[in-house]
Parts: C-alpha cells; sequence; structure tokens
C-alpha cells in the first residue's frame, strides 16, 4: 500500500481480502518500506476508539470466541502441530484452552508450541547424530573384525583344501580303503564352499563400507560373458538347462574392475541356474541403449519372484520362502553381493520377475562406463 492510503481504505482492503495477513507501505515514489501493518493488530487499533463505549456494560462473552480449541494436557505436541496446522491454524493466533479432565488447566500460545517443537527437533538432531556416530564406529568394528576372521579362517582352510585334494587325489599313493578318497573329496568341496562364503561376506562388507578398491580397464563384455558361460555351462547342463547368449553387434567396451564384473555376472547366472527346474533355460543378453547405457541382461524361466519378494531378495542374507526353492542351497548374498558391486560401477539393477514364469535382472551401467562416452569425454 501506498502511504497516501488511509486507515478508512486499509479496513475495507482487509474486510475484502481476509486471507491477507499483512501488508508492506511502500513509498509511491523511491519504494523504500516505510512499514508494515498487521490485519490483527490494524483492527484492535482501528476499533479501540469505538470497543469501549459500545461493550462497555456487555459481558466478556459479546466479545470471545464461543468455540475455541480445547486440548487435553496428554496431547502430544507433535500430535498438537498436525491438528492445529490442518484442522484450526487460527488458534497459533489467537491460542487455544488446555484441560485437565475437562477442567481449565492453563492457555496453549502457537509461539509456546513452536518453541517446544524447536526443542523436540533439536533432540531428535542430537538423538539421531548419536545413533550415526555409534552405527559408523560398529560398521567400522564389524569391518576390521570380518577382516581379521577372514585371514584368520582363509590360513587353515587352505591347509585343509590342499591336504584334502592331496588325499582325494590320491597323489602322494593310494589311501586304501575307496570310502577314504570318497571322504577326502567331501571335505575338499566342503572346504572351497567354506572359503567362498567368507569371500563373499567379505566382499560385501567392503562394498557397504565404501573400501571397494576398482582396479579399472578397458574390458570387452563379449569376453567376460564367454568366460561366465563357459564357468557355468556345466552347471547348467548338469541341471539339464539350456545356457545362450546374444549380443547386440557394435557393443562398446566398458571401464570396469573385470574381476568384479565377472564376479557379478557369474551370481546372476548361478542363480539364474539355481532356480531353474529342468528343461528351462536361462538366457544372456547385452546391448546399448538409446541412451548410450549398457545393458546386461540375464532371463530365465524358473520359478521366479512376487512383486513383495524382490527387496526380500535384494537384502543380506535373506532368502525366499518359496515351496518352489526347498532343495536349494545358499546364504542370500547372491543378489545382495550383486547389488553392491553394480552400484560401485556408479550403475544400477533393475529386476522384473514373476512366479512360476521367471526372472529378468538388468545390469545397468551409465554411458561414462562404456569407452566411447570415455572417449567423447577426455576429446
Amino acid at each position: 500500500m501506498s502511504e497516501r492510503t488511509t486507515c478508512a481504505e486499509t479496513f475495507d482492503w482487509f474486510v475484502a481480502y481476509p486471507d491477507v495477513s499483512a501488508v508492506a507501505i511502500v513509498d509511491s515514489q523511491s519504494g523504500a518500506i516505510l512499514g508494515l501493518i498487521n490485519c490483527f493488530i490494524f483492527f484492535a487499533r482501528y476499533a479501540r476508539q469505538y470497543v469501549p463505549e459500545l461493550f462497555r456494560r456487555k459481558s466478556i462473552l459479546r466479545l470471545a470466541n464461543r468455540s475455541p480449541l480445547i486440548v487435553d494436557e496428554k496431547v502430544q505436541i507433535t500430535d498438537l502441530g498436525a491438528t492445529l496446522l490442518m484442522e484450526n491454524p487460527d488458534a497459533l493466533f489467537e491460542c487455544f484452552v488446555v484441560t485437565r479432565c475437562g477442567r481449565y488447566l492453563g492457555i496453549g500460545t502457537g509461539e509456546a508450541l513452536l518453541r517446544d517443537k524447536v526443542r523436540l527437533l533439536q533432540a531428535r538432531e542430537q538423538e539421531l547424530s548419536r545413533a550415526l556416530t555409534a552405527e559408523t564406529q560398529a560398521n567400522s568394528a564389524k569391518s576390521d573384525f570380518l577382516a581379521l576372521m577372514s585371514h584368520e579362517l582363509r590360513t587353515p582352510l587352505n591347509a585343509i583344501i590342499g591336504f584334502s585334494e592331496v588325499l582325494g587325489t590320491e597323489l602322494l599313493g593310494p589311501l586304501g580303503h575307496p570310502r577314504y578318497r570318497e571322504y577326502a573329496n567331501d571335505v575338499h568341496g566342503a572346504g572351497r564352499h567354506l572359503l567362498a562364503l567368507i569371500n563373499d561376506i567379505l566382499d560385501l562388507s567392503k562394498a557397504a563400507a565404501g573400501k571397494f578398491d576398482l582396479q579399472c580397464e578397458e574390458v570387452s563384455p563379449a569376453d567376460i560373458i564367454g568366460e561366465c558361460m563357459k564357468l557355468t555351462r556345466g552347471k547348467a547342463h548338469e541341471g539339464k538347462l539350456r545356457l545362450h547368449c546374444d549380443l547386440a553387434p557394435g557393443l562398446p567396451s566398458l571401464i570396469v574392475d573385470r574381476l568384479r564384473f565377472k564376479q557379478a555376472l557369474l551370481n546372476l547366472c548361478s542363480n539364474s541356474i539355481k532356480f531353474t527346474p529342468p528343461g528351462g533355460h536361462v538366457h544372456i543378453m547385452a546391448d546399448q541403449d538409446d541412451d548410450g547405457r549398457f545393458v546386461l541382461t540375464v532371463r530365465d524361466n524358473g520359478i521366479g519372484m512376487s512383486a513383495e519378494q524382490i527387496p526380500v531378495a535384494l537384502e543380506p542374507f535373506r532368502q525366499i520362502a518359496s515351496p518352489f526353492a526347498r532343495n536349494t542351497e545358499g546364504t542370500g548374498l547372491g543378489l545382495a553381493l550383486v547389488k553392491s558391486l553394480v552400484e560401485c560401477h556408479d550403475g544400477w539393477l533393475e529386476i522384473e520377475s514373476e512366479v512360476r514364469k521367471g526372472t529378468a535382472v538388468r545390469i545397468i551401467l551409465p554411458p561414462e562406463r562404456t569407452i566411447r562416452r570415455r572417449t567423447a569425454l577426455l576429446a
């Protein structure tokens, strides 16, 4: 408003626009701020000269709000704040009545409520800060423990694996009874399984702590896929499955850690083989989408998952409770480890699945991880 606006004009304006809380008074020539008029304060001052004579002998109820907000003392501050904002925001300015067992206890103000709300938020922030510090320390201790234990376990395990292999192959001479060789082979297999489990736990812990040191290099996706197919073809044959791949022409090379990327693909292939019944198929596909992202898909027609089970499968040490998967073995680290390995490469996983129809898991890497994109950026 201009400084030339009269009080009567201001009164009419506030009546016409009841939702406006305040207006600024601005110099009509320079645009400088001359003042501020709050509508509540303005009405009180404007009516001061008339109110005493009009209401001097009337009950105070004539000027009172006959339906104020009444709050019991047991209402939580957080709940009260939501009620005021959603149902009765005027009470923040007008104040409200606090009762105990239906009888008057005191007056609550928006200012006091705001102070308490800020105090609660500060206390919660401090609590969260302490929890975050404790979690960071716990994660650090967990990583140190896993690193130490993995070293301590690997040393005797390597001896067990090595000696059991010598016994199983009868490298130094016949053992005598054929059952001894059979037992030695069982010990060798169990030792290798336990070693693989320890390595997976340590890898998952490193990835979660952000301590993965990737040794990235230029890698041909066709080479990685070919190596993985060679390593998993035997398992697929044992399970009476068809394993095949489909690579789009002109695929770009990738800038990835060869060992870790291969590990992720091997885990996906092993999962598909494990959860696909005899007669099924596992299909590996690689392509580059229109946005330049590299997409690697492992698709099967196995037991599949429901939409609710997918987040569970991505959590470490969680396995899907399904009658179709009761004969499978595992620790529940497969997909969780793949997710961590892919995220370390700035990528992400996409999973599509349907019960009894199969699963498709996609590894998606950004254009920056392809050699063409990298060359363009360097240029």
